[in-house]
């Protein structure tokens, strides 16, 4: 019974403990920006620009004739052709800034010494992050167009949108197991 007593004290201690509250204060305050740009209805219509004209190519490789409109519903240019039933926008959620703030909130709460590594990780984590949210549009697009338009919104929100949130804490958890010993 004495030794499981040590093997708990030594999994749980102060200096653990203290680290996991200041990593969870640190990530706690970083979600204010987050919280505030969804209150004021902060978008980016370059990168929604970026994302739309970034598809359509991607969507015409498979064989499907795509144009941007100019759609009554979305203040960007959408997508639309043969087989969609409607024209579809890419809004400022469907750009995956949520997911790429969270990977750097996650990245910057984290307790690792030097920020050059957090850095490094950014550089490769966030551009990864944006790939992924790229592909989630895209197939996204193609999936509803292959099999019908009333899987898009199935496939949107329960496949991807909680699929990318697995993304993001899998790509910050592969992070921190090559950084464990980098932690303080």
């Amino acid at each position: 019974m004495k030794e499981k007593t040590k093997k708990s004290s030594k999994f749980f201690n102060k200096k653990k403990f203290e680290t996991i509250a200041w990593f969870l204060i640190k990530f706690n305050l970083l979600a204010i920006p987050l919280y505030l740009a969804m209150y004021f209805n902060f978008s980016y219509p370059p990168l929604q620009n970026f994302l739309t004209a970034a598809s359509v190519p991607f969507i015409e490789l498979f064989g499907y004739e795509t144009s941007l409109i100019n759609s009554s519903n979305c203040n960007i240019p959408s997508i639309f052709g043969i087989g969609f039933e409607e024209p579809i926008c890419i809004s400022w959620d469907s750009t995956g800034w949520k997911s790429m703030y969270a990977l750097a909130a996650l990245a910057i709460a984290t307790p690792v010494a030097a920020w050059k590594r957090k850095l490094k990780f950014l550089g490769i984590g966030l551009p990864l992050v944006f790939l992924i949210n790229y592909l989630r549009i895209v197939t996204t697009i193609l999936i509803a167009l292959k099999f019908g338009w009333g899987y898009f919104d199935i496939v949107h929100t329960f496949l991807w949108r909680e699929g990318l949130i697995l993304a993001v804490v899998a790509i910050w958890y592969i992070w921190l197991r090559k950084e464990k010993y980098n932690i303080w």
